[in-house]
């Protein structure tokens, strides 16, 4: 699906949202479920959504299934509360939720995790939530059970999806749903902070200060396909490759990077706190997933000006499109040597990998800009879908 990127200056929506202001609307209470049991890009995005619209001045709320993702919403500031939403037989956890969605009367609920579509839309129902809203963030988030296609046609008034091209799927798995309320709203990125230049990073990683580095933040995963890196990587001579983050597939890749006798330049460093730090000492940020949204850690390197080789996932396409001329870097098939040469295409020329980093901030800038989508979900939140179209928005 051809992406259209919003304009850079969307006078509509900003008109839209000051006038909801100026009538005293602007003050929301809000709610969110999240039902992960790991903390990934999603947790950490709806986590950072919700302190945006409480710095705003809403009243917001999250609640979910784990510590982990509490932990995290505590550091970030936004209340938070354990109360789970487990299978969807466990129908004592609706009654549960429901009675905490009515002490918190909100005026709008975002259902954070698709799994908990069917529980948390009935829960919302039962507390006669006056907008439900459902936070689609992954390509394969589709309706396949009866049970899904029920709760979003009954019980959910709005889908946000963060990338255009997840629509079509979506749309196909919820045929009686009314498209008119699916809108997508780009995840909006800040620069992530950063504690040391690159040279001190690559320094305490082992890495020579002339290298080329590429590399990635990500869990270990077997959605995130990591081995494609580092057999990328053995294509690429001379070149490190960085990977932060832990998982399951720590093991495998380690056996991958041994049976490919690159252990010298492929660096598993393992959770990394400040990943700024990390991603702002990559020539190349490298996504070789088999599937995705719109990856939060692909923003975030082009928010520091860092070029991004992107398998062909939902939403890399949209964000990589050339803006003013430039790319902010390039999408390449799933194979291994597909990745190397759109990666060694990038580093073998100066010229363009400067251009490209320059138009990584620009597209940070225009595309995906963090106020940017409070706006817009404000103006979802108070107004619903029909509000967005009509500010010329969506």
């Amino acid at each position: 699906m051809t992406s259209k990127s919003p304009p850079a200056n969307p006078l509509g929506l900003a008109d839209a949202v000051k006038r909801a202001q100026a009538k005293g609307e602007g003050k929301l209470g809000i709610v969110a479920h999240n039902g992960s049991a790991v903390l990934g890009g999603a947790e950490r995005a709806l986590i950072r959504l919700l302190a945006g619209l409480q710095k705003r001045g809403h009243r917001v709320s999250l609640a979910c299934n784990h510590d982990i993702v509490a932990d995290e919403a505590a550091r970030a500031l936004v209340p938070v509360i354990i109360q789970p939403l487990r299978g969807d037989l466990v129908l004592g956890d609706v009654l549960a939720f429901s009675k905490f969605l009515k002490r918190e009367t909100p005026d709008a609920f975002i259902i954070g995790t698709f799994k908990k579509v069917w529980l948390a839309g009935m829960a919302a129902e039962r507390a006669k939530v006056g907008r439900v809203v459902a936070r689609i963030g992954l390509a394969s988030d589709v309706a396949r059970r009866w049970k899904y296609r029920f709760a979003l046609q009954r019980w959910v008034d709005a889908v946000v999806l963060n990338a255009d091209a997840m629509r079509p799927a979506f749309e196909a798995s919820v045929p009686k749903f009314d498209t008119t309320n699916i809108v997508t709203i780009h995840t909006g990125v800040q620069a992530p902070r950063t504690k040391q230049n690159a040279a001190a990073f690559r320094k305490s990683a082992g890495i020579p200060p002339d290298a080329r580095v590429i590399g990635t933040v990500a869990r270990l995963s077997k959605q995130k396909r990591l081995e494609r890196l580092i057999e990328a990587a053995a294509q690429l001579p001379g070149v490190h490759v960085v990977i932060a983050g832990e998982g399951s597939e720590r093991p495998k890749l380690e056996a991958v990077r041994d049976r490919l006798k690159v252990a010298d330049r492929v660096h598993l460093i393992g959770e990394v706190r400040d990943v700024g730090d990390v991603l702002a000492a990559l020539d190349v940020f490298v996504l070789t997933s088999d599937q995705e949204g719109m990856s939060n850690a692909m923003l975030e390197a082009l928010a520091l000006g860092v070029p991004v080789v992107s398998t062909r996932v939902s939403g890399a396409e949209e964000a990589l499109a050339p803006i003013d001329g430039d790319a902010p870097g390039a999408v390449a098939g799933f194979e291994p040597a597909e990745i190397a040469n759109a990666v060694n295409g990038l580093l073998q020329d100066a010229d363009r990998l400067r251009r490209a980093s320059t138009a990584a901030l620009r597209v940070r800038g225009q595309r995906f800009d963090f106020e940017r989508m409070l706006d817009e979900w404000e103006l979802l939140l108070r107004d619903g879908p029909a509000a967005l179209r009509r500010s010329g928005i969506r």
